[in-house]
Formats: C-alpha cells, structure tokens, sequence
C-alpha cells in the first residue's frame, strides 16, 4: 500500500475555514469580536472566520480493518521486533486527516510505533532526536522511499523526488536565483497578485450588493492557492495563469493530477503499473492527460526561454535590473546562467515541482495564520498597527517587508503549530536502531532495510 505520497505531506488545513464577508459603516474584520485584517486604510468589510469542527469519534473497526491488521502482521508484523504496534481502522486514512489519527496513537503508543494498515507497515517517528537521527546523522542511510515512487511520474527527478545527488546537483544551480534583485522584484510581483485578490472580493461584494443580514462565504485555503499559484506562474515562468479570476486548464491539470497523487498514495494495490492500465482505466487516461496538458505548457516555455538565451556568467545575472526586465523569471535565469546546459527534462523536473508543491504549503499557512488571527483580535489590531507603521502609504519592498517583525512571528507560531509538510517520508537503505524517543524502549529498536517510516513533523516540535 503506497499512502504516504502527495496528499499526506500537503494536507489541507483540518478546519475547513471559511470567510464571510459583510458590509459595515466600520469596514473591519472581525471573528468575535471586531479589528482590522490588513491596513486600515485598505479595508471596508467585515470579516467573520469559521471553522467546521473535526472532533469526530474515532472510527470503529470493521470487518475490513481487521482483514487489513491480519495481512500486516503476516506480510511484515515479525521485522520490527518489540516496538508498540498501532492497529487502526483503515477508514481512519479518508474520514479525516491522518495526522489526527497520528496523534491518538501517539499518546496511546509514544512516539515511536508501528502503523499496521493493509499489507504493509509503517514506522511513525513523532521525537526530535529520533526524527535528527534519520534526517541528519544518519541522513546517507535512507532514502524517500514510497514519496519518490507516487510523485516521479508527475516531478520526475524534481527537488522533492530526487535522489540525493541530484538533489545537491540541482539545489547548487537554483539557489543563485533566489537573489536579493530578484526578491525585490518579486515583491512587485506578490503586490500585484494580491491587489488583484483583493478586487475580486471587493466585485462579489459590489455585485451582490451585500447587507448587514447577508453573508457570501469563500474558502480562503482556495483563495489562497489561487493566488499562489499566479505568483508562481509570475515568478518562475514568466506566464500569468490568471487562476484568482478564471480557471486555467493548465490549474485545473495541476489539480487534477494532484487528486490522483491522492488516490495513489491511500490505495491498497499500484493497479495504475499493471500493463494497459493507463489506457485502460478512466481515472488513468485522465491522468495521463493531464500530464500532457502541463507538459505541454512548461516545455513550450522552456523552448521560448531557450530560443531567446541571453548567455552569461551568474554574477552578471544577478546584477540585472529586474525591477524593469520583461522576463525577470527564476527559468530565465536557468536558461541563461553560462555552461549549466540542463536538458529540457530536468528543467521541466523543477519546475513542474515547483508549481505543485509551492502552491499548497504556501496556501496552508497563510490559511491558519488568518485563522489564529481571527480567534485572537487583539493579535491582529497589533499586526494590523506593524504593517501601518512600516509599509505606510508606500507599499511593500524587501526592506520594509523585513522589518515586519511581528507579523514573521505570527507566520513563524502557524508553522510551529500546523508545520507545512507536517509528515516527511523515508526510507532504511540498511538496517538501523532508531532511538526509543519519548516514552520508549531505552536501546531503541532495530529496523530492517526497507522499512518505510513516517516523521510527524508537528508531534516533533511540539514533543514533551
């Protein structure tokens, strides 16, 4: 069973949160009780959020959960010696996020278990010495196991797949374009896309004509990756996708071969390598289709990238004015950067994850950090007072945007409470002992080569 593949590492947030939006002589926004959300000066709306509740009983076990705990144990039940096994309902896996199941078992079994769902079982790390164990002391010893095999077909040899060498390869030859002039103009870039949000808001409240009693609700998650996704096309490709206002077909492949990374990464047998299957089977054709449609986006921008190639060395690439470029793109800086001949397919690699995997974490913790705002009003008046003072009548720049001190901690107590990814994959190329971790067994326990293990990056951080 292949589940720890898209969906587990880019969940999205567990309170599905809404917007309401409302009109009002103050024009502020508010959760329960009233305060600003951006600059006072920007702002004329109310702005209730909400969240839908989660607190749903665990899931009973069935007749199939206990099939699914039978096969584990047979298939892989002996290999991991004495550590606590977990043996949940398979349903716990689509009625609510995993890292809620993750969770429960953590205070029943510590925090480092066996997770016994189907044909195979999973280690479940949730210890920041036992998680610094795999991820650096020992980081030459694993691999990203079933996380490589679901997202090669769509990120091929990508940042987040690859293989460790050509991780570093890849990572020594990107890093450069993340300069300082860049930056700078990428901020215009992130300005823009947010001005056009924040209009499209502003038009559904005109045209509804809204009043006090009236509400309109949006998903701020999808607001969010909406305009995440624009400024990824901006800012790496060059290409405006336009997804705040209208659904490009090139987004909606990219959600539709996330949703098959999804079905992928919680089913119980890989049909889709069976011979035939891709022509075969439904979900498969329209897979594959997708794929052809982003493929087809990014190699024709790679190919104009390339037929305009302006050569030079890296440091006359980041001296370029690129406030005033016509193409200041992270791919045009690949494409030009002297002697880095990438092929094609490596370049598509990058940025095809780019484009899938920048969106969604991005999305989420902007998501919760309106959220926690909305429940702490005397927080956001704070924040809203910073970005007054700071950004001004002005707008936003690299400075001044670094001088935004509180409104980092705001972003930086959303990722420390709801971590983007909050599970990281590997895999034991070798045998090992994994550290007991809080509450267990003091000499650790041994683990096999091949054993997949999922690290709990949030019961991490915040471990006793």
């Amino acid at each position: 069973m292949a589940m720890a593949g898209y969906s587990l590492l880019h969940p999205s947030p567990p309170a599905l949160i809404n917007v309401n939006f409302q009109r009002s002589e103050f024009g502020h926004f508010h959760s329960s009780t009233t305060t600003h959300l951006l600059s006072s000066k920007s702002t004329t709306h109310l702005i209730r959020c909400q969240s839908t509740s989660t607190d749903e009983p665990k899931t009973r076990r069935k007749l199939l959960d206990n099939a699914s705990n039978l096969l584990t144990n047979f298939l892989s039940g002996g290999s991991l010696g004495s550590m606590p096994i977990a043996e949940g309902a398979v349903s716990d896996l689509f009625v609510r996020p995993l890292f809620f199941a993750l969770y429960d078992w953590f205070l029943e079994h510590g925090s480092v278990y066996k997770l016994a769902f189907g044909p195979k079982a999973f280690v479940v790390v949730s210890d920041p010495i036992v998680a610094r164990h795999i991820l650096r002391e020992n980081a030459f010893s694993y691999d990203k196991g079933v996380l490589a095999d679901i997202l090669e077909p769509i990120m091929g040899k990508g940042l987040i797949p690859a293989d460790l060498g050509t991780w570093k390869q890849r990572r020594r030859v990107i890093a450069p374009g993340f300069h300082s002039l860049y930056l700078e103009a990428m901020v215009k870039t992130f300005r823009h896309c947010s001005e056009r949000t924040i209009l499209k808001f502003e038009k559904l409240l005109e045209r509804e004509k809204l009043h006090d009693e009236k509400t309109i609700e949006l998903d701020l998650e999808a607001e969010f990756s909406s305009l995440a996704l624009d400024i990824i096309g901006l800012g790496v490709f060059n290409f405006d996708f336009g997804s705040v206002t209208k659904e490009s077909p090139v987004i909606k492949a990219v959600y539709g071969t996330l949703f098959e990374a999804e079905h992928r990464s919680t089913f119980y047998i890989p049909y889709w390598k069976f011979p035939l299957a891709r022509w075969i089977v439904p979900r498969q054709r329209k897979f594959h289709s997708d794929l052809k449609v982003i493929n087809d986006c990014l190699d024709g921008l790679i190919r104009n990238a390339k037929d305009t190639r302006q050569e030079t060395d890296v440091e006359k690439l980041q001296q370029r004015d690129y406030l005033n470029l016509k193409d200041a793109s992270l791919l045009r800086f690949l494409v030009d950067i002297r002697g880095a001949d990438v092929d094609d397919r490596q370049l598509r690699d990058d940025l095809m994850t780019m484009l899938i995997a920048g969106h969604e974490t991005t999305a989420a913790v902007l998501t919760w950090a309106v959220f926690f705002l909305a429940q702490n009003p005397s927080k956001m008046k704070k924040a809203q007072a910073e970005i007054d003072s700071v950004l001004g009548q002005d707008g936003p720049n690299l400075e001044s945007i670094k001088k935004l001190e509180y409104v980092r901690l705001i972003v930086v107590e959303s990722l420390r409470l709801f971590p983007q990814p909050p599970l990281l994959v590997r895999r034991s190329l070798k045998s090992d002992t994994l550290p007991g971790g809080y509450n267990g067994e003091k000499d650790g326990y041994v683990i096999p080569a091949g054993t997949d293990i999922f690290l709990s990056v949030s019961r991490s951080i915040q471990s006793p």
